[in-house]
């Protein structure tokens, strides 16, 4: 037995695409049924959940399409089709292989509760910078000295300044398809090594930033003429993913979730007008400020040191 709206959406005769969104994996879509103006809104559904299903990961027969898209140190990107079909047209999973992973990666990307913190500058110097320092040794930012060194990802350099002191280089973030203006999302990985996060920055380093600033809207605008400069936003993390000073440059338009809220994102000209207006020398900076933001209940930050505070005992 025939049900009319199957029926009708079958009939559905695509002219052109509305908008789409490569966050929520959706996209708009307009046509006609019957030479009457229709819409489409298709998403992308969820993976299911089902022990019995995620298992097949753990099949050489699960995925049979696979393409490396590029890989550095511990880090893996993949396109996948669970079905037959060729890559890249008929991929319908992007994977990402961490391997190994540490216990750090298996808290970060685990379902957690968040908290709101306030690190003051005693909280951090006492106890934030010992741990900042930890996360820098070891060859914890291999990958990124990598593609510094142009040892790795070379061919995607977008912009690029060489200079040891004011350069910086310019990359496609694996979030963005490098084609969709409207989800433009890139990272400005700085060549100085001495900047691990904001706290790091001084009054000094105003200017600088400027410069950066400038030069990474231009660049982008050179690079693709249909965006303009007010098109972009530019901000930075704190805490960020790892630290090593680096900057996002992503399209306005562009729904980052989490990664964009208030407690995670800074807009990078509220961080240079907050350097020119700090008191004192040109040597005061960020490690002086308090700065409130949030935290995973699993993080080493949350268990290790702002937990134990919560709690009145001692940190980690």
């Amino acid at each position: 037995m025939s049900v009319p709206e199957i029926e009708a959406i079958r009939k559905f005769v695509f002219e052109r695409i509305l908008n789409q969104d490569t966050r929520t994996k959706s996209v708009n879509l307009f046509g006609a049924i019957d030479s009457q103006p229709a819409i489409i809104i298709a998403e992308k559904t969820a993976f299911p959940t089902d022990s019995d299903i995620l298992e097949s990961f753990s099949k050489e027969t699960h995925l049979p399409a696979l393409s490396l898209i590029e890989h550095n140190d511990i880090y893996h990107w993949f396109l996948a089709s669970l079905e037959s079909g060729e890559l890249p047209r008929c991929a319908n999973a992007k994977l990402t292989l961490i391997y190994p992973a540490t216990e750090t990666h298996v808290r970060k990307y685990s379902a957690q509760s968040l908290r709101m913190v306030t690190e003051t500058a005693a909280i951090y110097k006492e106890f934030v910078l010992p741990y900042i320092n930890t996360k820098r040794e070891n060859g914890r930012l291999n990958w990124v000295y990598n593609i510094l060194e142009k040892k790795k990802e070379s061919e995607s350099i977008i912009i690029e300044d060489t200079d040891d002191r004011e350069g910086f280089m310019l990359l496609p973030d694996l979030k963005w398809d490098r084609k969709t203006m409207n989800s433009l999302y890139t990272m400005a990985l700085v060549r100085r090594r001495d900047v691990t996060s904001i706290r790091d920055l001084k009054k000094k380093d105003a200017p600088w930033l400027r410069r950066l600033q400038k030069n990474i809207l231009q660049g982008l605008c050179s690079k693709y003429p249909d965006l303009e400069e007010d098109q972009i936003k530019l901000y930075v993390h704190y805490h960020p993913s790892y630290y090593h000073f680096h900057i996002h440059a992503v399209a306005v338009s562009h729904d980052g979730g989490s990664g964009q809220a208030a407690g995670k994102a800074l807009l990078l000209q509220t961080v240079i007008s907050q350097l020119e207006s700090l008191g004192g020398d040109q040597e005061a900076g960020l490690a002086d400020v308090d700065f409130t933001f949030f935290l995973g209940e699993e993080s080493e930050l949350w268990q290790n040191v702002f937990s134990n505070m919560k709690k009145g005992g001692k940190t980690a």
